[in-house]
């Protein structure tokens, strides 16, 4: 049932243009603190003394959390649609308290405490920032969601770089205090460009059971199905990679903490490079037709770093990678959009992220047995590769229209 028209006509409405920049910016600051973090965990292992197994459980628990927010926070959403401004602006509110907690951690149980804290505010942000977006650019929705992964990707190669930089001059809690000052002034920018977010459009009267009761419906439909079964394959080897390259750099390859967060951020941040193109053809042509060939391409660089070594090619093929990392998970993002009924996106974004966390929450602790029993933190790359590769195999067979472009823009 439609309620009327919520619309103030006294009050402008911000141009798409505008809203897809605003959320832009604040998804990449928040993927600055978000990447930053695994740079610094060996650090943070080394001072608390911490074995493979914590730093499994603390990656295990941020994934899981991950998980809750996104399956339970999508109805949620969804529901509340003119409220996604102040939603948006409490993400930002609630990292700056979660890094303080982190930093100031003096033993195992309080980070963990912390890092069940971190993994509410970047989980949550996705589920309006995707909605608003899939619904602002029906026409070019692989185009918006990857300029939003573009924001994202610059904060994922420069997050490693500045903690890389940071703990070359500071304690490793000092570095992290002060990612919470930037954070607090970005929750102002999010509030100022966004706070009517939501709020330009016919709201919704279903109630929340009815929304719980839809996502069961979508998951029911065999494309989004496997849609979100091949984005978890490939987000759970992402993950791998993200969380263990540090250690297999600094341990392994005896790389500095500069030199590995800029090897990180080559592995996080290419997308810069390649998100926009990537959505824009996937727009002309279909999902598939990037999709798989580029999956592809990111099975054969993984499966040959450690063959690679500490030579002058590991870096580009990190490179490489990081080109096929978040902008191939944004296209997944928007093929499952282009079947997710108009009003439930928050929903669909919600499932795919909340089982990729699920079921994310439990790899690091398989990636911590393939480190300790088959090979080293080199092995990671193996698992990844193989992840990716059955990834690939999964999407060949979804039936995918050849052309997404709508036929007009919602105001």
């Amino acid at each position: 049932m439609e309620a009327p028209d919520t619309r103030d006509p006294a009050k402008p409405v911000r141009s798409r243009g505008f809203i897809l920049g605003s959320l832009s910016v604040g998804h990449g600051l928040a993927h600055l603190y978000d990447f930053g973090l695994p740079a610094v965990m060996p650090t943070i292992a080394s001072s608390l003394g911490l074995s493979n197994l914590q730093v499994a459980t603390l990656h295990g628990i941020r994934m899981a959390g991950f998980g809750v927010v996104n399956l339970g926070g999508g109805p949620v959403v969804d529901t509340t649609r003119r409220h996604w401004g102040l939603i948006l602006t409490g993400c930002m509110v609630w990292a700056a308290l979660a890094f303080a907690v982190v930093a100031g951690s003096p033993n195992f149980g309080i980070l963990v405490v912390g890092i069940i804290f971190l993994s509410i505010p970047g989980a949550l942000w996705h589920l309006p920032a995707t909605a608003a977006l899939s619904q602002q650019f029906p026409d070019r929705r692989g185009f918006a969601i990857s300029m939003h992964g573009f924001g994202s990707n610059i904060g994922n190669a420069l997050g490693p770089l500045l903690a890389g930089a940071l703990l070359g001059v500071l304690f490793w809690r000092y570095a992290l205090l002060i990612y919470t000052g930037p954070a607090l002034a970005l929750a102002i920018f999010v509030w100022w460009s966004l706070k009517d977010l939501g709020r330009d459009g016919r709201a919704e009267e279903i109630r929340l059971g009815a929304r719980f009761r839809g996502a069961l419906e979508l998951l029911k439909q065999p494309i989004i199905a496997v849609i979100i079964l091949a984005a978890t394959l490939r987000s759970i080897g992402l993950d791998a990679l993200f969380h263990w390259t540090p250690f297999y750099l600094e341990e392994d390859l005896n790389a500095s903490n500069l030199r590995a967060g800029l090897y990180l951020s080559l592995l996080t941040g290419m997308g810069i490079v390649s998100g926009p193109v990537l959505g824009a053809v996937s727009d002309r042509w279909s999902r598939k037709s990037v999709l798989v060939p580029c999956l592809a391409l990111a099975t054969a660089f993984s499966l040959a770093v450690v063959a690679l070594g500490d030579s002058l090619a590991l870096p580009l093929v990190l490179a490489a990678m990081g080109l096929f990392s978040f902008s191939l998970h944004h296209i997944m993002q928007a093929a499952l959009l282009d079947v997710a009924p108009r009003g439930t996106e928050a929903t669909a974004t919600g499932l795919m992220f909340g089982i990729n966390g699920a079921a994310g929450a439990a790899s690091p602790f398989l990636a911590a047995v393939v480190i300790d029993h088959l090979g080293g933190y080199g092995s990671i790359y193996y698992y990844s590769g193989i992840l990716t590769g059955l990834t690939a195999l999964m999407l060949l067979v979804v039936p995918m229209r050849s052309s997404v472009r709508g036929p007009q823009p919602v105001a």
